[in-house]
């Protein structure tokens, strides 16, 4: 989760919406790192961090990007660490990105999403340093996770501005490349060939919302309340992709009894419709299950701890639909 704000009435544009070049801004000489030019391999613009990357790097980051931002001298507090970092300074939040970020798909997002009356956008361009990609925005006051009904009527104000917006396609599950050298022949060669079963049943399952910009995480901690407001946070994985997506979230919740009926259908009707009903629902349900376990397979070498659930694993998704 981050806490970020809207700048202030008349304040000019976010600079990452004018300044990110197809390279970005950098600090002594460090550059974007390349895609990956292996054959068959999809250059993950977020790629996970390195084992043992964390606080420390983010911190040391920062202090780089000091040379070209316009940030406050003070102390960063350290206010989350997961595959990114989150720090507070002063009335700024600042999030840095492992190595390896696309500094230019940060910034293309923003600028796609540039207007957004939901969707919270950087200050400025991302700046490369050595440690990690820095970006900054402003701190968020008395921020709270949104209720489910301010999250429909929010997410669906987000999908009705940014229909046309000119965001990277969505690629489901892309992080599995970056994943497999760590895994037996046998469990990569399952989980490769599941993915590419779930990309072509995404692909005939169709929309029945249609496609625009999807914010890809949606969950109480990523659309916060502030002072009146509802706004939707962590845009990383914004990308062009059927609307269904986003609202498939708050249909899992229900199903596993984290949401009660009341809850679930007010949200529905702020949004304006239920994915219960549709036929290709089973398909991101999938999708989202196979990210879970590559989410589970990163945090497990980040700690440094086996992953002896990892067999189970792969005979579920021999058979992935």
């Amino acid at each position: 989760m981050s806490t970020l704000a809207p700048p202030p009435p008349g304040a000019p544009a976010p600079a990452v919406l004018a300044a990110v070049a197809p390279q970005g801004p950098d600090v002594a000489g460090h550059r974007p790192v390349a895609p990956d030019a292996r054959p068959g391999v999809v250059a993950d613009p977020l790629p996970l961090p390195r084992a043992g990357w964390g606080a420390a790097d983010a911190l040391a980051a920062l202090e780089e990007a000091r040379l070209v931002l316009p940030v406050a001298p003070d102390e960063p507090e350290v206010v989350s660490v997961l595959t990114t970092v989150v720090l507070r300074l002063g009335d700024d939040a600042v999030k840095v990105y492992p190595p390896g970020t696309d500094a230019a798909h940060l910034g293309a997002v923003a600028t796609a999403l540039d207007g957004s009356r939901r969707g919270l956008l950087p200050r400025q361009a991302p700046v490369v340093t050595s440690s990690g990609v820095v970006v900054v925005s402003p701190w968020l006051a008395d921020a709270r996770p949104a209720r489910w009904p301010r999250i429909g009527r929010a997410l669906r104000r987000f999908h009705d501005d940014h229909t046309d917006a000119d965001v990277p396609a969505w690629v489901p599950l892309r992080r599995l490349d970056g994943l497999l050298d760590a895994l037996p022949d046998d469990a990569a060669a399952v989980l490769l060939d599941a993915r590419a079963a779930l990309l072509d049943a995404v692909a005939s399952a169709g929309t029945e919302l249609g496609t625009g910009a999807v914010h890809g995480d949606v969950s109480p901690g990523n659309v916060l309340r502030s002072r009146g407001r509802t706004w939707l946070v962590d845009l990383d994985f914004v990308a062009r992709g059927p609307l269904e997506y986003d609202l498939t979230s708050a249909a899992r919740r229900f199903d596993a009894g984290e949401l009660d009926d009341v809850t679930y259908l007010r949200f529905c009707r702020a949004y304006g419709h239920d994915v219960r009903g549709w036929a290709g629902r089973p398909v991101l349900d999938a999708v989202a299950e196979l990210g879970g376990v590559l989410f589970r397979l990163w945090d497990d070498r980040q700690r440094g701890v086996g992953s002896p659930w990892l067999g189970a694993a792969v005979g579920r998704w021999r058979t992935p639909l």
